[in-house]
């Protein structure tokens, strides 16, 4: 279970803090009464705007982390001297991967290398989180465990397969460094504004009544709502700093499995009550796998973590979100909603 003893006054700094899952993390954090540290490259549309979540952090940086001419702000993070760090900061897209390759690559091995090799001179920190994403396996459509074979198809897949590859260099080097890795399936939330994400073309089509464009009506991801994901990092942070531990874990929701995309967009506009149609696209811009399994017995043997809300509750709290925050610009009701998830644990 989450220990609140624990992350109370705990000194946490997230990288990419004002993306979709960093800024979940943060709103989370501030329930659990840690301080928070925050680095982006830039302030995001999305969850951090919306909900004016400045001012739930300590402080922040806004510089990018795959540049070498940061050094300066570099120097802040050994300032700041976490306890826990959360690596969240990432180029995540699949079709940016394929747009920009070079800042793919950089920003998610470089940014990574650079993240590590400053935190090792923090003399606090004692664990280390690091997102990175279900697309590193070799056969996406194999029940992927842990040690699985892993293989990018793409620009994305590949600079995350390259970014494991210098957490398992960084991790010989300094073996004090206890640094764990985290592979989750395709999380829904509310205040998802990644382009070309299903959620966030599903709630642009809903508030301007416009119909759905629907791309890959038929691929099924490792779906899960972004609370489930959040309360797993929070597990694995607690294992890695209290057993010293580095350890590679998956998050995936099995119950949602087995449903596609087109289920979840024709649950959306249900939930939304619109009246919207769903057009499919037969044009594929850019290529992805259809299937992608992960398995996460290992976390559900391990730490105790599985998956609280079903594909139905998941969209339903989405929606619930993002009728709020069409009037709403407080931290308030986001901060609400992972309150009652986390009393909901125990």
């Amino acid at each position: 279970m989450i220990n609140y003893d624990f992350w109370k006054n705990k000194k946490v700094l997230i990288t990419g803090h004002t993306g979709f899952k960093g800024s979940w993390l943060g709103v989370f954090l501030k329930n659990l009464n840690s301080q928070i540290y925050g680095i982006s490259r830039e302030d995001k549309k999305g969850l951090y705007q919306m909900a004016n979540l400045k001012n739930i952090y300590e402080g922040e940086l806004f510089f990018d982390l795959s540049s070498p001419d940061n050094a300066s702000n570099f120097q802040q993070i050994e300032k700041i001297n976490p306890d826990i760090v959360f690596h969240f900061a990432a180029q995540s897209l699949v079709y940016q991967g394929y747009k920009n390759p070079l800042d793919t690559l950089n920003s998610n091995i470089i940014g990574t290398f650079n993240v590590l090799n400053e935190i090792s001179k923090c003399p606090d920190t004692k664990s280390v989180v690091v997102s990175t994403t279900d697309k590193v396996y070799k056969n996406s459509d194999f029940d992927n465990v842990e040690d699985s074979p892993l293989g990018g198809k793409d620009f994305y897949s590949s600079s995350k397969v390259g970014q494991e590859n210098v957490i398992e260099a960084f991790s010989r080097l300094d073996s004090e460094l206890k640094t764990s890795v985290v592979r989750s399936g395709n999380v829904i939330g509310g205040g998802d504004r990644a382009e070309k994400r299903l959620a966030t073309d599903l709630i642009e089509s809903l508030i301007a009544n416009k119909d759905f464009i629907l791309r890959k009506p038929k691929s099924i991801r490792p779906w899960q709502h972004v609370f489930d994901s959040i309360y797993g990092y929070l597990l694995v942070a607690q294992e890695n700093y209290l057993s010293e531990k580095s350890e590679i874990y998956n998050l995936n929701s099995e119950i949602n499995n087995k449903y596609d995309a087109e289920y979840l967009s024709k649950k959306f506009i249900e939930l939304w009550d619109s009246k919207i149609s769903i057009e499919i696209e037969k044009n594929e811009e850019f290529k992805e796998v259809d299937t992608l399994i992960i398995n996460s017995s290992k976390a559900k043997e391990k730490l105790g973590w599985k998956p609280i809300l079903t594909i139905d509750e998941m969209l339903n709290e989405t929606v619930l979100w993002e009728k709020q925050y069409l009037n709403d610009t407080s931290p308030d009701f986001s901060m609400n909603q992972a309150s009652n998830y986390l009393n909901n644990l125990n």
